[in-house]
């Protein structure tokens, strides 16, 4: 009976030795596989650029320009503003925090790729181009929206009547004008991409614009 001791203790050991080393034979691969996953994603470039160029047929300015990076959580807003003589200012502000993030979460969900481009309503409309590019990973995708008149897409967009007329009447029925279905072509997001980023950045940035423009109009 006393030699069974020593036994049972070195059976014990050998078996916990042997079932540390198939258990770290069976996760290994899947852990080693997980690790270079989450090693790759770590350093995965990941950039966001948004950028709204606005154009205008008329007046002492000729366009203005928004950009706005995070490339690898580095963050910097741009502006540029042109006059017709082709002098152009630009202004630069390091955003520290996430915003240019909350920014293009914003528009992604408001439907940034989705949204299509308007035709100019009138010749002389002052032109907005809208643009995304994202790269995370080692996938990438661009997308830019042109429109004009945000405000008239936000509010006052018309509206389309249908009717399905009956092939065996001559003319409508005024019970047919009565249920006449309408469709309203209104999108607000046409609008709030604009206001993205005229309202984007510090106060001091903001300011900064419009002492630009004013100097400019004033021009």
């Amino acid at each position: 009976m006393r030699n069974r001791f020593p036994f049972i203790t070195t059976f014990i050991v050998i078996a916990a030795i042997v079932f540390t080393v198939g258990g770290w034979r069976l996760f290994a691969a899947s852990e080693a596989a997980r690790f270079r996953d989450v090693d790759a994603v770590r350093h995965a470039r990941s950039y966001v650029e948004l950028t709204m160029s606005v154009n205008y047929p008329s007046g002492p300015i000729a366009s203005e320009a928004y950009r706005l990076v995070d490339d690898d959580g580095r963050s910097m807003a741009t502006y540029a503003v042109s006059d017709r003589r082709g002098s152009t200012a630009t202004f630069h502000d390091v955003i520290r925090g996430y915003d240019v993030s909350f920014a293009f979460q914003k528009m992604v969900q408001d439907g940034i790729w989705q949204l299509d481009s308007k035709r100019a309503r009138a010749s002389g409309d002052t032109i907005y181009v809208v643009g995304i590019h994202q790269i995370a990973q080692d996938q990438s995708g661009k997308r830019v929206v042109t429109f004009s008149d945000p405000q008239y897409w936000a509010h006052a967009a018309g509206h389309q009547f249908h009717i399905i007329l009956d092939p065996h009447k001559a003319t409508p029925t005024e019970a047919d004008l009565l249920n006449l279905q309408s469709t309203s072509n209104a999108d607000p997001r046409y609008l709030a991409f604009v206001n993205d980023f005229t309202t984007f950045g510090s106060p001091q940035f903001k300011k900064t614009i419009a002492a630009a423009r004013s100097k400019l109009l004033r021009s």
